[in-house]
């Protein structure tokens, strides 16, 4: 039989003009592969392996394959299998060539290499293709002997072992006072908020990271000692002066000395503090430590003072005191110093807490760490990263003289049983891993090491993965020589063009800069045949959406720049600006042509980069919403105008479907701003590879199931099961269903027996078709979703059960360590799988796409920056791993890295497109360079957008000026600009999807009347499907809310847009929310109609509304000031100077200012509301009455559920007679569900119960008549709601019960507060009350369990 002919396809092997190196079996034994994204890394693996069994001659089952997913393991033993299935078939076929025939380099099969290659498939399952977690858990449980362990060692949980070891550790090694951990845990405990759990999941995430901890801290107990004999002498310097009466020496000293205005008071402020430390005797070591701390020191030592002397000023600086001062200062500049060099100063007091836990997890780390290794090597088990430690440890034991260290018993062992190590994907490597491949083959003469791998796609630095570790073995690896360093120049997934433009894009300076040794080398086309062809011009490789800028002209704005001396607008602009008030505009010409309107074009084109500099709204929130409606249209048009896609292996191209299309982002929140707008199209979308499936309700409803199956003698784990979706059955009813519905008991014992049997299959499949769950999700809801989690994590369980022999127990208890560890599911497998996922564009965050491929990419998001670190992780100078666990501000070496790799995330991101990509760009403003549109902070995008100013920039000239056709089609960029049309605009604000029962179950004909007939609902004659899906939501719907202010608006939205409807008009009907759609967000306090009010009739009403505009923004600034504060502070204080003069008054005040985007002006108006609204007194009955600063018990945001009425119709809810006679007939259209509902406070005051609801309405004026009508015609609904919630959370059932503990409720008119008793108190009658509850009466209604007795 003539030998099979096989062509060499791999630009490792087979030499081209592109390739002139090629791998060599004979001679390279140390080789570097390179290979940029999409350039056939897998393939040329394969190959790599073919090479050496076929010209060396290597068995297959000497050739170690190592990557680092499961997912990629099972990619590669699969694709190598078939391979050589395919050859064995071709050759005993007697065929002469297979696949492509050629003259250059070839395999030849021949008998005795055929033999080979069967007798590899024969035992294929001995292949050694490992994770490399998967090579270390196999080399410990083959070599247990060689690597001096126990033969029936097993791995454990950290995570567990972490749980049962923490607190015995606190116990025993923390807290007895003679521990010396005692003082600086007492401290945490005291001063810090200390959160054990907090403590223990930030030592849990350290425990296997190596690096040095930095700061460097001496021990606690030796930071005291020198501490207190710093303060002795402090202190007895500072005695002398106490002696004699009067003011202390320093103070005077300080007031006497020429400081800075702006700092003096910080100065005093600090001096005083340390002065009080002193002065207080009975204070120990350890709180004079903190309180000196917090007085921060280096305020004193180093004063800042002003040059020109001031009037009455003795002093220019700390040098012109006199000798006692001087001393007194010395000594407290030690305690400083001292401070300082061991890095526990602070710059603001909240930084304390940081600071000691920082601490206190330094101290405990190490011999925590200790303790567990202790326990694990007692207990014969090991965890997950200690696989690779153990490894590590037995290939190179330490050698106590320091001398070379011998081959170690595993080094033989492995080097026994195999030849060759390949790697992939290498640059996700880590310093343990290099240092076992390193000592296993590369310092071997008679091994080969090759790896494979792309430095710019290392993306994992959070999981230890350290691109610096893949430089520094590709330096030694290349520094043998018998080595070699191949790349792969060829890329296979994307088209000509498409290349073209990433070549350019990542050639541009700036791009993997860091580290040193990164470069980018462009690739080439390897398949010319892959191609997009959109009929629609305009629409190259590469397409931009150019975000386009927004420019708002507010009124309070202006007013606060006419204040100002930097004002860069003369009086008669500022006119004419003022008359432009409300102006917004989306675009650079558009805002100029509203603004030239009103001041003439030569005023506006003089001061035209003032105003798109002053005018400019830089929020990311709205273009980020545009955007991601511009990318649904354009998938919408890429479906509808039938793109073909030619993938280059199949002679015709396909339409183009949903799942050829994937938007990448960063974050999940970005993904959900894309998935609404892609629902308003009608676009089918997916979240691919959603992490979290364990968090997930479905998993630990099966987790409870599951765990009465097999303990079903425990009836408290029957009752928390029957409260899961499986049975549906109501809480107040679960300890009845026992003895009403005998079948449950009979279920659980028959499904307890299956288990003990090992049927867990059959289990498994029985569960869901007795419960029927699936139906009810699938048909009720509709929640495919929660069908395809149940789904998944059963066959994930049975899985496990199969594959490593566990019981029903075992399982279960791995199924509570993935509920409870949220980073311990294996990546490959906590997939969230939908079958209807595979038609539907994916959604998918950049770090899921690494090794996928699209047709067509779209980049989203990207604009906001890194979630902050508790700790920073980088390298020193030296190349060592540091973890700063405290200090200031952010570390050079870290933002450099930070940087770099959010470069490579955006590599990987960027190549997985084969046809096509759309990115967005952020212009400059122009004539205001370098500012542009956006303000971002560090991410993704600023990376990306310097690169792309010039393509931008090249697409405009060609627009202005037209080249020949034949260079635009070599151009493979274009763009468009993102600005909706108003009815787009319109849209996706009042976005009210249409989702009808026959749109949902359409195709599903079937289902449906199986799903009647097994129901037991009763089946009306004439009853429509329609009808009859409504009466089983009813049955089994679950929990729905809505909330007042829904209403509210609703009601609103009906009053504006139908001023002058009869009296007969009703609102459409308001389908009230799914608890998963539920988000908790504050009621408004202004409803449209009362901010109806002229600009000027609001400044004649109320003159702090330039401080204060009106508005949800103001009230959700006063309500978090009202919620957050300290009460007590505020009844102390005799006026609001004196109170945000209180310790961390002002700084938690200036905090929430911040957060909602207030200025010290507008901060300084709302402290002053809410001290006069704490301080007033109020009446509240005939007798009573009170400040609100007094009342020591209330709950601020208390939250509640009202039922709603539950009929198959939608109602009209009113409240009363009064209600109807103010709202004219009118009401809310509800379904049933409940009601939410969030009371801003309430309080107890002489035994009473009071509900009290803050408001900052712009009223015009605040009499008792119209605080009265304000309520009355606004509130009245809400007034009665929560009078009837409260009063059934207190349990108060009958008249005298009311009378005795309801005291009422306050509507308090905060603005008014400062002069008037701008408040409102109403207290119903039990009378009005039962009127109020009958009206909304629930009616009762029953239907059968899911199980039926």
């Amino acid at each position: 039989m003539p030998p099979l002919r096989l062509l060499k396809q791999s630009d490792l092997l087979q030499k081209s003009s592109n390739t002139m190196e090629v791998f060599q079996t004979s001679r390279d034994r140390s080789v570097v592969v390179e290979a940029s994204a999409g350039t056939g890394k897998t393939f040329a693996l394969e190959e790599l392996v073919l090479e050496l069994a076929l010209v060396e001659r290597i068995p297959l089952q000497k050739i170690l394959l190592v990557t680092f997913t499961e997912k990629a393991t099972q990619e590669l033993r699969t694709r190598l299998r078939s391979r050589l299935r395919e050859i064995v078939d071709a050759a005993q076929s007697g065929k002469a060539w297979l696949g492509q025939e050629g003259s250059g380099s070839r395999w030849e099969i021949d008998a005795p290499r055929l033999e080979q290659l069967k007798a590899a498939l024969l035992d294929f399952d001995a292949v050694p293709i490992y994770t490399i977690h998967g090579f270390c858990n196999r080399l410990l449980r083959e070599f247990a002997f060689e690597n001096r362990l126990l033969f029936d060692q097993q791995q454990a949980n950290t995570r567990e072992l972490m749980e049962n070891r923490f607190r015995l550790f606190l116990r025993s090694r923390v807290l007895p006072p003679d521990s010396p951990h005692a003082p600086l845990m007492r401290l945490f405990l005291v001063h810090a908020e200390g959160n054990l759990e907090t403590l223990k999941s930030e030592l849990l995430q350290l425990m296997p990271q190596q690096g040095r901890l930095i700061p460097e801290w001496p021990p606690f107990s030796d930071v005291m000692q020198t501490f207190q004999n710093l303060l002795e002498d402090l202190r007895n310097l500072d005695q002398r002066w106490r002696k004699n009466p009067g003011n202390h020496p320093m103070r005077e000293a300080f007031w006497l000395m020429n400081l800075h205005g702006s700092s003096e008071k910080g100065i005093l402020s600090s001096l005083d503090r340390i002065i009080e430390v002193l002065g207080t005797e009975d204070l120990s070591t350890e709180e004079c430590f903190l309180h000196l701390i917090l007085s921060q020191p280096q305020k004193v030592v180093r004063p800042r003072c002003t040059k020109n002397m001031k009037d009455g000023k003795q002093y220019a600086s700390p040098e012109d005191l006199p000798e006692a001062e001087k001393q007194w200062m010395e000594a407290l500049g030690k305690i400083e110093g001292f401070l300082a060099n061991n890095e526990l100063l602070v710059e603001k007091p909240e930084q304390l807490k940081k600071l000691l836990k920082a601490w206190l997890i330094r101290e405990l780390l190490p011999p925590l760490r200790e303790d567990l290794e202790r326990m694990k090597l007692e207990e014969g088990v090991y965890d997950f990263d200690d696989m690779l430690r153990i490894v590590e440890e037995n290939l190179i034991p330490v050698q106590a003289s320091g001398g070379e260290n011998p081959l170690s018993p595993l080094t033989d062992a492995v080097r026994s049983q195999y030849e060759v190590a390949i790697v992939d994907e290498f640059q996700d490597t880590d310093p343990r891993q290099w240092t076992i491949f390193n000592h296993l083959f590369l310092k071997s003469t008679f091994h080969r090491l090759i790896v494979i791998g792309d430095p710019k796609q290392a993306i994992y630095g959070f999981r230890g993965a350290e691109v610096l570790t893949y430089l520094d073995a590709r330096d030694s690896m290349l520094s043998r020589r018998d080595a070699k360093r191949l790349n792969l120049q060829r890329n296979f997934r994307s088209s000509e063009g498409l290349l073209d433009g990433l070549n350019r894009i990542f050639q541009s300076p700036g791009w993997f800069k860091n580290p040193a040794g990164m470069t980018y080398s462009g690739v080439l086309c390897g398949n010319p045949e892959i191609k997009l062809i959109d009929p629609l011009e305009n629409r190259r490789p590469i397409h931009f959406f150019e975000i386009q800028p927004r420019f708002r002209i507010a009124r309070n704005q202006l007013e606060k720049m006419k204040q100002k001396p930097s004002n860069p607008f003369p009086d008669e602009m500022m006119a004419a600006l003022f008359r432009a008030a409300g102006t917004d505009c989306r675009s650079e010409d558009d805002f100029l042509k509203a603004v030239s309107g009103e001041t003439g074009p030569d005023l506006c084109g003089k001061y035209r980069n003032d105003l798109l500099n002053t005018f400019l709204d830089p929020n990311r929130k709205k273009p980020e919403q545009e955007l991601a409606e511009t990318i649904a249209q354009e998938i919408k048009g890429l479906l509808e105008r039938k793109v073909l896609w030619h993938d280059g292996r199949e002679n015709q191209g396909s339409l183009l479907k949903e799942h050829h299309i994937c938007v990448l982002f960063r974050k999940t929140s970005e993904g959900e701003i894309l998935s609404k707008a892609l629902s308003r199209n009608g676009i089918a979308y997916a979240f691919y590879k959603q992490r979290g499936l364990f968090q997930t309700r479905e998993a630990r409803e099966i987790l409870d199931l599951l765990n009465a199956v097999v303990q079903e003698d425990q009836p408290q784990r029957i009752r928390l099961a029957l409260l899961s979706r499986f049975f549906g059955i109501p809480l107040e009813e679960t300890a009845s269903a026992l003895t009403t519905q005998p079948k449950l008991i009979f279920h659980f014992r028959r499904w307890k027996q299956m288990a003990m049997d090992g049927e867990t299959g059959r289990l498994f499949q029985d569960l869901l078709e007795q419960t029927r769950v699936m139906e009810r999700e699938l048909f009720l809801a509709p929640n495919e979703r929660g069908v395809t989690n149940i789904s998944q994590i059963l066959e994930y369980l049975q899985q496990r059960i199969r594959e490593h022999g566990l019981s029903l127990a075992e399982a279960l208890r791995h199924l509570q360590r993935l509920i409870e560890d949220k980073s311990a599911a294996e990546e490959n497998s906590d997939l969230l799988r939908l079958e209807s996922e595979e038609n539907a564009v994916q959604l998918m965050t950049m770090h899921s796409s690494k090794g996928l491929e699209f047709p067509v990419v779209f980049i989203f998001g990207g604009f906001s920056g890194d979630p902050p670190s508790e700790h920073y992780r980088y390298h020193d100078e030296h190349g060592q791993r540091v973890i700063r666990l405290f200090g200031r501000g952010i570390p050079e070496a870290f933002d450099e890295e930070t940087e770099a790799e959010r470069q490579r995330l955006l590599y990987v991101a960027l190549t997985r497109a084969g046809g096509r990509l759309y990115l967005p760009y952020v212009n400059f403003l122009s004539g205001n360079k370098p500012l542009r549109w956006m303000k971002y902070k560090p991410c993704c995008q600023q990376e990306l957008m310097p690169s792309l100013d010039p393509i931008i920039e090249e697409i405009h000239l060609q627009h202005d000026d037209p080249s020949p056709s034949s260079t635009q089609d070599a151009f493979p960029f274009s763009s468009s600009t993102v600005i909706l049309s108003d009815t787009t605009q319109n849209r996706v604000a009042d976005q009210k999807q249409e989702n009808s029962d026959t749109e949902l179950f359409q195709g599903i004909e079937e289902e449906l009347e199986n799903l009647m007939k097994r129901s037991g609902i009763p089946h009306q004659q004439g009853e429509s499907r329609e009808d009859f899906i409504h009466a089983l939501k009813k049955k089994r719907r679950g929990f729905v809310v809505t909330s007042f202010s829904r209403l509210q608006k609703e009601r609103e939205h009906g009053r504006s847009s139908n001023p002058g409807r009869d009296s007969n008009f009703t609102l459409p009907h308001f389908e009230a929310r799914a608890e998963d759609d539920f988000e908790e967000t504050r009621e408004a306090d202004e409803p449209e109609s009362i901010n109806a009010e002229s600009p000027a009739s609001s400044k004649q009403a109320d003159p702090s509304m330039l401080k204060l505009p009106g508005g949800a923004s103001t009230g959700n600034f006063l309500h978090e000031i009202l919620e957050r504060i300290d009460y007590a502070q505020v009844l102390e204080s005799t006026s609001t100077e004196e109170w945000a003069q209180y310790s961390g008054v002002r700084q938690q005040l200036t905090r929430i200012a911040e957060k909602h985007g207030f200025s010290e002006e507008s901060l300084e108006e709302a402290s002053s509301l809410v001290w006069h609204t704490l301080t007033r007194s109020i009446r509240v009955g005939e007798s009573s009455s009170l400040k609100l600063a007094e009342c020591e018990k209330r709950i601020h945001e208390m939250k509640f559920y009202f039922p709603l009425p539950d009929s198959r119709m939608p109602f009209t809810l009113l409240g009363t007679e009064d209600s109807r006679s103010l709202w004219d007939g009118e009401g809310w259209r509800v379904k049933s569900g409940f009601l939410n509902g969030s009371i801003d406070l309430v309080f107890e005051w002489e035994g009473r119960v009071y509900l009290l609801d803050w408001k900052s309405n712009l009223l015009e004026n605040y009499s008792k008549q119209r605080l009265a009508e304000a309520v009355y015609e606004h509130y009245l609904m809400q007034l009665q709601i929560y009078a009837l919630a409260t009063v059934r959370w207190l349990k108060l059932h009958d008249e005298e019960a009311y009378e005795k503990r309801f005291g009422g409720i306050l509507y308090v008119f905060l603005r008014g507060m400062k002069d008037v008793d701008a408040f409102h108190f109403e207290r119903p009658s039990w009378t009005k009350l039962k009127a109020y509850e009958s009206e909304l009466e629930r009616p009762k209604r029953s239907y059968p369990a899911a199980i039926s007795a």
